[in-house]
């Protein structure tokens, strides 16, 4: 198949043409689920964004966000995202989500110390070709009050949706 490709677009490439690459098949999705819980109870409010690609340096770089959401009562949420919005060149999703939240600390903690952030990389099985996904990551059910690799204090972080 690979083969095949490459003697079909060959030709196209080594003329000089630009190669238009339809939309429907440049832009890639993704759709998340899960529920967030401090303790046994729901994690109301923690904000969840989900990235196009990974960001080494813990700063959330919002050029980059396909989506984002506030979890409900229960903790649960769901965000989807796509890459419809970036150049034809910018559609690879590594998909990278940050979880920003308050569990187990009260206003003047969360004043002084700022909102726990934790990031995690999900698996590219994931991601589907079209602006609508066609496959859901269940993140499953995650108890925030444990403390996760890389979780930080982010003092610069508000929510504001």
């Amino acid at each position: 198949m690979t083969v095949l490709l490459m003697l079909i677009l060959a030709p196209l490439v080594a003329g000089g043409s630009e190669l238009e690459i339809p939309s429907n098949v440049a832009n890639r999705s993704m759709i998340i689920k899960g529920t967030l819980l401090c303790g046994d109870k729901g994690m109301k409010g923690a904000n969840v964004r989900l990235f196009r690609v990974y960001q080494k340096d813990a700063v959330d770089d919002l050029s980059q966000l396909l989506d984002q959401s506030l979890t409900y009562e229960t903790g649960f949420f769901q965000i989807q995202g796509n890459t419809m919005r970036f150049p034809s060149t910018q559609t690879e999703i590594q998909p990278f989500v940050t979880i920003h939240h308050n569990c187990d600390m009260d206003e003047k903690q969360t004043a002084n110390l700022g909102y726990k952030r934790w990031a995690i990389r999900l698996p590219e099985d994931y991601v589907t070709i079209g602006t609508r996904a066609r496959k859901t990551y269940d993140f499953g059910r995650v108890n925030l009050q444990l403390e996760y690799p890389g979780e930080m204090y982010d003092k610069k972080f508000s929510i504001n949706i």
